[in-house]
């Protein structure tokens, strides 16, 4: 019997830049930390393609008072967590949750799912 050959998932919606995101303490005011961004010194941009939120999902996630925006899945990356920021557009979104995932042909691949961040971050350079 001969298999059926697999593909690879086609990324093919675009293109994000991860960034980490950075506390800083100023001296006039050292009890709130200000946040920024700094991108992620072992990544270059990474193509995903878009993946569908459910209307039941994002109920869930407004009654808990999260803004999920967008989800996407990339080639498999351990590197990307909740401690991160990516940018699509030039837009901004705060990772709230970052799960590796098999497809239905076996292949790895992380799916990110995109809130709205509370505030926009000062990219570093």
């Amino acid at each position: 019997m001969l298999k059926k050959k697999q593909h690879p998932p086609a990324y093919v919606d675009g293109q994000l830049t991860v960034f980490d995101i950075v506390q800083t303490t100023s001296v006039l005011n050292p009890d709130f930390p200000e946040s920024s961004i700094r991108r992620h010194p072992d990544l270059e941009p990474i193509a995903y393609r878009e993946l569908a939120i459910f209307d039941r999902t994002r109920l869930l996630f407004e009654q808990a008072g999260k803004h999920v925006t967008m989800k996407v899945a990339i080639p498999r990356c351990p590197l990307i967590s909740s401690d991160n920021v990516v940018v699509i557009n030039e837009q901004q979104f705060k990772v709230f949750n970052a799960a590796v995932v098999q497809t239905k042909d076996g292949f790895d691949e992380t799916e990110l799912t995109l809130e709205t961040p509370e505030v926009e971050y000062v990219i570093e350079t």
